[in-house]
């Protein structure tokens, strides 16, 4: 049975992922669709902290104006809506496809933000986030290995809704 191109997609920014955090000394292991919801697993080196990430991969996600805004998208899936936990987070990754030249970019993004983004009468669920959010998210591992080690500042974050850097629906984007 022939495989499609999403699978492939998916596969490449889970496994890209996993090597993003494996080169800066993070354990890291893809559950091959073992864990629902999960992707990979991150913990410190002593086992004692974990991270769970659930990986949303595109081929090119900049959006030059979207919902009044400029920033990147990713296709979620109804099941995000209302699940968010401090250590479950998500790594949007961005393959930036340019023919046959790929520049990957992870954005992390805790929970809170997608789970509280996406709404239950879309058509089709998918998370937005403006490049006002990016200096928050973009190539973070500062946070991942902050989280890990226990640092409130990390984890703080991944609790923290910044409303005036998100769009949130129902506000305008002047508003937000």
């Amino acid at each position: 049975m022939a495989q499609g191109r999403a699978q492939f997609v998916g596969a490449a920014g889970q496994y890209y992922l996993a090597y993003s955090l494996a080169v800066r000394q993070v354990n890291a292991s893809v559950t091959l669709g073992n864990a629902p919801s999960v992707d990979v697993l991150a913990s410190s080196p002593d086992g004692r902290r974990t991270l769970a990430f659930q990986v949303k991969t595109a081929r090119n996600a900049y959006r030059r104006n979207r919902y009044g805004r400029e920033g990147y998208e990713w296709d979620v899936g109804a099941a995000v809506i209302g699940k968010h936990d401090t250590s479950f987070w998500y790594a949007f990754v961005d393959l930036q496809e340019a023919g046959d030249i790929w520049a990957p970019r992870v954005f992390v993004v805790p929970s809170l933000w997608v789970a509280d983004f996406v709404k239950p009468d879309w058509s089709r669920f998918m998370y937005f986030l403006p490049v006002t959010a990016l200096d928050l998210t973009s190539e973070r591992w500062d946070l991942v290995k902050g989280y890990l080690s226990g640092e409130q500042d990390a984890i703080t974050w991944a609790q923290a809704y910044p409303e005036h850097l998100l769009c949130k629906w129902g506000k305008s984007p002047d508003a937000a």
